[in-house]
């Protein structure tokens, strides 16, 4: 298995894979060896290095809408949970307490490594481990046993994706999770059989594995009322999609994870006298699949930028860092891809009123293909679907970039 790591890379990928993207529909549910039958773009495209829009138009460039459409689906899902997740955070500040609050006990950290009474998971569990990456239907069923057979906390196996999938991204991560649990669809929860996953699992790995191995008649349980937490729904905080540069500013672009593409985003036209690109550390070193993953795409994105802009690029491993380095080099003004709810945005709290207190402005763009199709998540998928859809049958990725 290879997941792209620089953005020529994931290029190459999309067009290898869209050959088979009419037959994605009926195979993607397939966990097989090598996992051949998805496009193992996941993680290029949570961090952009290649975005959703390129995906889509390349996309419907080579065929009619109907014919892919569940591939363009899954592209999509992306977009939803981030903006589901952006009108509501709340439900993020909920889940990041509920992980503080939840013990890791022995049995937690046994079925994370692989040592629960079920062959197949412990199979799963392992994959995640060395690869950094688990496939979509296996996430479900791993999700669901954790939850419904082991008695676990959702909220610290979700915890565990996070920390190691290579596609870590905090909207669809959580909101899966918790659409396991019951909490996401109130009352619907998602319980993984034996004959389900013999049915989409290979023989071959199942067999390896050695088996299922988990009692059937499991009943899923909704996750308990402390959980049941206010989802009501803000608006989606407006931000401009396009730049305006004047002359005469001393300019600072920041480059961070959440979007590794800066030369085909609304900065594109900027004329700044620096980088800085933003990777903060965190509290425990990354697993080392993530963290070679993230740094070959740091240094590429790293590598565009400086080609693109003609600037040095600076790294900064905290809030602290952007605002020495933008006072130290005189600027007027830091401009920014705005990050989604989740960790990056967290880290960056406050960062508006300490610059204005150094005399700098804090200038927030949002990409055009999040600006309008994020309110649409206002509620569930399909009713979400049925508008982005529309768009795109109609027009392509035309009034989305």
């Amino acid at each position: 298995m290879e997941f792209p790591a620089s953005r020529q890379g994931a290029l190459e990928r999309l067009e290898g894979f869209l050959s088979g993207a009419p037959r994605y529909a009926a195979r993607r549910n397939h966990v097989l060896p090598g996992h051949p039958h998805v496009s193992r773009l996941s993680a290029a495209i949570r961090h952009r290095l290649i975005t959703e829009a390129e995906v889509v138009e390349a996309t419907l460039r080579r065929y009619p809408f109907r014919a892919v459409e569940k591939f363009l689906q899954e592209v999509l899902w992306r977009s939803y949970w981030k903006g589901w997740l952006e009108m509501r955070p709340q439900v993020w500040q909920h889940y990041t307490a509920s992980v503080q609050r939840k013990p890791d006990d022995g049995q937690a950290r046994a079925v994370a490594e692989g040592l629960s009474r079920s062959g197949i998971m412990n199979h799963f569990a392992r994959e995640l481990l060395e690869t950094g990456y688990m496939h979509n239907h296996a996430r479900m069923w791993w999700a669901s046993y954790w939850i419904h057979h082991c008695g676990l906390p959702w909220e610290l196996g979700a915890d565990h994706f996070f920390r190691h999938l290579l596609d870590a991204d905090p909207a669809s991560n959580t909101l899966s999770w918790r659409w396991v649990a019951g909490l996401q669809t109130r009352g619907k929860t998602y319980l993984a059989t034996g004959q389900n996953i013999g049915k989409y699992c290979a023989p071959e790995i199942l067999a390896a594995a050695g088996g299922v191995g988990f009692e059937e008649g499991v009943v899923a349980r909704t996750a308990g009322g402390e959980e049941r937490e206010d989802e009501s729904a803000s608006p989606l905080e407006e931000l401009p999609a396009e730049c305006e540069f004047r002359n005469g500013e001393k300019t600072a672009v920041v480059l961070h994870d959440e979007d590794l593409c800066l030369e085909n985003s609304p900065l594109a036209n900027v004329r700044p006298a620096l980088v800085l690109q933003f990777f903060p550390e965190t509290d425990s070193p990354l697993p080392a699949p993530r963290a070679e993953w993230l740094a070959e795409a740091r240094a590429d994105a790293s590598r565009r930028a400086t080609e693109h802009f003609g600037c040095p690029v600076q790294g900064c491993s905290s809030r602290e860092d952007l605002l020495r380095e933008s006072v130290q080099q005189g600027v007027t003004s830091l401009l920014m891809l705005q990050p989604c709810v989740g960790p990056l945005r967290d880290e960056l709290s406050g960062l508006s009123e300490e610059l204005a207190g150094c005399g700098m402005k804090f200038v927030r763009l949002r990409r055009k293909w999040d600006s309008v199709l994020l309110p649409h998540a206002s509620r569930g998928f399909f009713p979400f679907w049925n508008k982005a859809g529309r768009l795109l049958a109609k027009s392509g990725t035309e009034t989305l970039t």
